[in-house]
């Protein structure tokens, strides 16, 4: 996931900068990993069970990702864990499910992009003073909260529309991701590390 923290953004110094930056491997390898897996989603045949265990997995690999990044806008990295481990428990939850149905699937999966989208839409509006990358986002943030509400509202979702919405999504995900890595790897050239620290306009004026 994509951390940002829209309770108390961070203030990007030159030492937070490097640090956020030196992560950009961790973003880069969760992108590609999504990337693949959503491929691997779309062009599998699946049944529910072999569909909702290894989303499960996917989960939980992306947690433990999640969990060992920094928050792109240089807050409290007790953020990232506490969201890597919220991820790795809807992994484990969606595959541990007693009987597991397209719905059941479908729901856990939509309310997670649902916090998703909205932590990823207020964090990007919480830090575009001083992040560079902030529209882009906030427009994935927006994108991913309207897909989620689709999902949800789906009670009839059949194991089709679930495969290309997932497998759509994670691929998606995985592509802003790997972006957004590039962006922090590059991080402290965009922003001029020689300025400590960075702070926002809006602070300044």
């Amino acid at each position: 996931m994509i951390v940002t923290n829209p309770f108390s953004p961070g203030s990007l110094t030159r030492e937070t900068i490097n640090t956020v930056a030196r992560g950009w491997w961790v973003l880069l390898l969760s992108g590609i990993v999504g990337v693949v897996a959503g491929g691997i989603i779309l062009f599998t045949d699946w049944t529910v069970s072999q569909l909702v265990t290894f989303v499960g997995l996917l989960f939980i690999f992306r947690g433990v990702l999640t969990a060992v990044s920094l928050p792109v806008d240089g807050s409290m990295r007790g953020w990232a864990v506490a969201v890597g481990l919220l991820e790795v428990g809807i992994g484990i939850g969606v595959f541990t499910w007693p009987g597991p149905t397209l719905l059941v699937l479908a729901l856990m999966i939509g309310w997670w992009v649902l916090f998703s989208g909205i932590m990823t839409t207020a964090g990007a509006i919480a830090a575009r003073d001083f992040l560079p990358y902030w529209g882009l986002m906030l427009a994935y943030g927006i994108i991913e909260t309207l897909f989620a509400f689709w999902l949800i509202a789906r009670p009839d979702v059949t194991l089709v529309a679930t495969v290309l919405a997932i497998g759509l999504w994670t691929m998606v995900y995985g592509v802003v991701q790997v972006i957004l890595s590039f962006e922090l790897k590059n991080l402290p050239r965009r922003l001029g590390t020689a300025a400590s620290p960075v702070t926002s306009t809006r602070a300044a004026a």
